[in-house]
């Protein structure tokens, strides 16, 4: 049985899989397992992964017809047999010593869960990101206050809740048994840890060390319209008010995260592709009843709140409305 499972992701990642996987190979801790989870790739991803299967004892491999990173994800940690759990994503690269570090980390300080540092690189120009926390161990309440912040914290320096920053002790996703929700659009990454972070009485984090490679690609899939997205949020919204802690403060920080949703939400239907949709779901967003409960509550975003508390809906429409059509204009100029 290996110590850390490290689990990845792969779908349709042909130009940057190689370099991901040479970085893991060369990781100077050797009791890992690799699990690539090939999620229907149609390029060349699945040969890739073969491949290096063929190649290197660590690395297994599992095929599956394409159902999202989050059913990739689950499928990983069922089939996982370490102590630990990493996540990669197939996109990016790690330092050869990030497992080692990790390890040391969570083995010396008995945590449930270990945040690295990470470099996001773009275009040629690398940033590393700082927190807002400093490095080192978290114990009890210090760890409820990360897991509250994380509810809402959009800050430049907060801690992100994406999978591949963390490498978690696999028991603290049994008793009651937990994954990741399939099916859902976007947001599953914020969904899963958002609940985790409220099980974790010792994290670790390792701020200071950007052992991960973010790369960002420009795929334009942030500025395309998402069908349902509203309907996602709301999802989140919902569930996480039923399976974390009844408390006043938790409450605030998920009207919060509805707030700043919303508003995503609004951009996102001025890209939609016609005027009926354009209609339908923006009155969806601007006249639903928790949104407009907790805007009357916490007035987030006073003026957005002031609007919407007034019931000066028509203002609301009419922004995004404009946005709409200078959106259309855009499309049929790139026609």
């Amino acid at each position: 049985m290996s110590k850390v499972s490290i689990i990845i992701p792969v779908y349709n990642a042909e130009k940057t899989l190689c370099r991901c996987l040479d970085s893991l190979v060369a990781q100077t801790y050797e009791d890992i397992e690799i699990i690539l989870v090939n999620d229907g790739s149609v390029d060349s991803s699945r040969n890739i992964c073969e491949t290096y299967k063929d190649k290197f004892s660590q690395i297994s491999l599992i095929n599956q017809k394409n159902a999202g990173p989050a059913t990739a994800r689950n499928v990983g940690i069922d089939c996982a047999s370490g102590k630990y759990i990493s996540f990669v994503d197939a996109d990016d690269y790690v330092e050869c010593n990030m497992i080692e570090e990790m390890v040391r980390a969570a083995e010396t300080s008995h945590a449930d869960m270990v945040i690295c540092g990470y470099e996001q690189e773009y275009a040629g120009v690398i940033v590393k990101h700082e927190y807002k926390y400093d490095s080192g161990l978290y114990v009890g309440e210090e760890a409820k206050k990360i897991a509250i912040d994380l509810i809402s914290d959009v800050s430049a320096k907060r801690i992100p809740p994406y999978s591949w920053v963390r490498m978690i002790l696999k028991d603290s996703l049994e008793n009651p048994r937990m994954r990741y929700a399939e099916g859902m659009i976007r947001s599953e990454d914020y969904y899963f840890f958002v609940q985790l972070h409220f099980r974790v009485k010792r994290l670790y984090l390792l701020g200071d060390k950007p052992l991960y490679h973010y790369m960002e690609i420009d795929n334009s899939v942030t500025h395309r319209y998402v069908p349902n997205y509203w309907s996602s949020v709301k999802e989140i919204y919902c569930g996480l008010l039923k399976k974390l802690p009844e408390n006043e403060d938790v409450k605030k920080r998920l009207g919060v995260m509805l707030v700043q949703r919303s508003l995503i939400a609004l951009n996102n239907v001025s890209k939609s592709f016609n005027k009926e949709q354009f209609r339908k779901e923006i009155y969806e967003i601007i006249m639903d009843d928790d949104l407009n409960y907790v805007i009357r509550k916490n007035r987030t975003n006073k003026k957005f709140a002031c609007l919407m508390v007034n019931h000066m809906y028509w203002v609301v429409y009419l922004r995004y409305f404009i946005k709409f059509i200078y959106s259309r204009l855009f499309l049929n100029k790139l026609a």
